[in-house]
């Protein structure tokens, strides 16, 4: 039995419903990071079928499921990068550790790097969302949350490095980048200034050796 008896029901629960015969938990939850309320992220893997999602709450958890035909996880690629430090619940052979393993391989080889002029189209889009943010409408509050959001990703994409959520961003940054990580504290708050912002912005959008 897991140390989290909840496990072995969900175990159980995605054999029943699925007939999932290899249940990975990963996420906050695999990686001794859950918080009070965290979901339960899950994949399972059945012989075959459709690949669907099934989020839900159950006995008085979130379960956010991920239920996969064995043929989808044979070549594991970018979208499925959120489940790197898995743990294997149950497998059927060493299926789940071969999943894990690819995944492992797949985030050091790292992603494509982006063409120049996507890169370029990135940078010239921050500056002009952040121009249309100072105009304090509804629109202009959507957009500054929407390039909140899109410069997280960004940093990482910029520098040809996988984004792996915002939690895992954010930890990143405050152990590796500590100047842009007190720059999203800043920029991320709800009184921040469009002028903390735009800070945040020359941070994300300037070549990685300026």
């Amino acid at each position: 039995m897991h140390p989290d008896p909840l496990l072995d029901q969900i175990v159980d629960e995605l054999r029943a419903s699925y007939g999932c015969h290899t249940v990975i938990l990963y996420g906050s939850r695999a990686r001794g990071e859950q918080r009070p309320g965290s979901d339960y992220d899950i994949l399972g893997v059945r012989p075959a079928g459709e690949t669907l999602r099934d989020a839900r709450l159950w006995n008085g958890v979130y379960l956010d499921l991920f239920v996969y035909p064995e043929a989808a996880i044979a070549r594991p690629d970018a979208s499925m990068l959120q489940c790197l430090g898995g743990v294997v619940l149950c497998q059927q052979g060493a299926l789940g550790d071969e999943f894990l393993a690819a995944l492992d391989a797949l985030f050091r080889a790292g992603p494509r790097p982006l063409p120049p002029d996507e890169i370029a189209a990135r940078r010239v889009w921050a500056g002009k969302m952040l121009a249309r943010a100072r105009l304090g409408d509804a629109e202009a509050n959507y957009r500054r949350a929407w390039l909140l959001t899109a410069l997280l990703e960004d940093y990482f994409h910029l520098r040809g490095q996988w984004f792996l959520g915002p939690k895992q961003a954010l930890r990143w940054l405050r152990e590796h980048d500590q100047a842009t990580y007190a720059a999203f504290d800043r920029a991320l708050r709800p009184d921040a200034s469009i002028d903390q912002i735009a800070t945040l912005v020359a941070r994300v959008v300037a070549p990685p050796d300026a």
